[in-house]
């Protein structure tokens, strides 16, 4: 079964947002398996990943919303 290639902005974006949201799922359980084999470090480690991923998502939701914004939609 292929997805169709006919489909809306906001569906894409939809569809794109999951696939981000997939891979930082798979990165963050591969973190904390990395993480719980190297101690308190690696713990530490997790939570500045965990921070900076939070932080790329909020910057680009911000320049999503002002593109939006500039053009009115």
């Amino acid at each position: 079964m292929r997805l169709p290639r006919e489909i809306s902005p906001g569906a894409a974006a939809r569809r794109a947002l999951l696939a981000d949201l997939l891979i930082a799922l798979a990165l963050a359980l591969a973190a904390i398996a990395l993480a719980a084999g190297i101690g308190i470090v690696g713990f530490a480690a997790l939570l500045v990943l965990l921070a900076l991923l939070a932080w790329t998502g909020v910057e680009a939701a911000i320049r999503v919303l002002a593109a939006r914004r500039a053009t009115g939609r």
